[in-house]
């Protein structure tokens, strides 16, 4: 028996889980109930869990991840989302519906988030889940998008300025990337069937013109975000908060570089030193440099 304590988040996706011990390496009967868990669920929060330094936390995403890894070699790279830290990413603004990296295939697997610093009340992170997103499809929908493929790019917000609010955060890379895959992409880790656009990164959905393939990911958006289909969660200091990043997509409302301190400690598996995407540089919608 492992006496962990499982608290489901919401039914379809997302677990809270109490009483684990943060110490590497964890007994291989407590590595397979938390990797079995995390393939059902998405995302698995730890509250108070202060004690999980930066090699537990990447040591904790390599082993939920699933591809064989050395705990005794960590590639350990920190990253910080921060409105406070000089070097802190994405520091301000409102963050579309997206999934890390989307236009590099595998490129980030499974993200982590530590709340190093929160300072109340904080700006919560939003999880939708897109094997849900896919399975509740309506049938005429599904008969729309299950031959197409979507092109994936680092910021598509250009294109849907006229339609969100100025406080959305605009991402700017050195070197341009994208991807074409299926609308209904399969997990290669799962098998799962994924709901696999996003307002932030599909530019567009191929074979289509641009207004019909805006229609279309319009209409995949609204059935997609909902709100009773997302989850929420509420930072504390402390918490870490671990999810697949192919299965699950996440957002939040406007950050203010004035408001409360808000300071996440980011681990992204694989290191994203492995992709050549280069440094963002971030503005808003409401700036005019789009």
């Amino acid at each position: 028996m492992t006496g962990l304590q499982i608290r489901d988040l919401r039914p379809e996706f997302g677990s809270e889980v109490v009483g684990l011990d943060p110490t590497m390496p964890l007994d291989a009967e407590t590595a397979r109930e938390l990797q079995d868990l995390f393939d059902k669920r998405g995302v698995l929060v730890f509250r108070d869990f202060g004690k999980a330094d930066i090699n537990f936390q990447t040591y904790l995403s390599e082993l939920l991840g699933g591809d064989p890894f050395d705990p005794e070699n960590l590639d350990v790279f920190e990253m910080l989302v921060s409105n406070r830290e000089e070097r802190g990413g994405a520091p301000f603004g409102r963050l579309l519906f997206h999934a890390d990296m989307m236009w590099i295939e595998k490129g980030c697997t499974v993200l982590s988030l530590f709340g190093q610093t929160i300072n109340q009340p904080t700006i919560p992170t939003l999880f939708v889940d897109s094997a849900n997103g896919w399975n509740t499809l309506p049938d005429d929908l599904r008969k729309r998008v299950e031959d197409k493929f979507a092109v994936q790019v680092q910021d598509a917000t250009a294109q849907r300025a006229e339609s969100i609010p100025d406080d959305v955060l605009v991402s700017t890379f050195e070197v341009e990337e994208r991807l074409r895959l299926p609308v209904g992409y399969t997990h290669p880790r799962t098998g799962q069937t994924l709901l696999y656009v996003c307002p932030q990164m599909t530019h567009h959905i191929e074979g289509l013109e641009h207004e019909e393939s805006e229609a279309l990911l319009e209409a995949l958006f609204d059935h997609f975000y909902k709100e009773d289909q997302i989850l929420e969660h509420h930072w504390q200091e402390g918490d870490l908060v671990v999810w697949d990043n192919i299965k699950l997509q996440h957002a939040r409302p406007n950050v203010s570089m004035q408001g409360p301190a808000r300071t996440l400690r980011k681990v992204m598996i694989p290191s994203p030193v492995k992709f050549s995407t280069g440094m963002a540089s971030y503005s808003k919608v409401g700036d005019g440099m789009m």
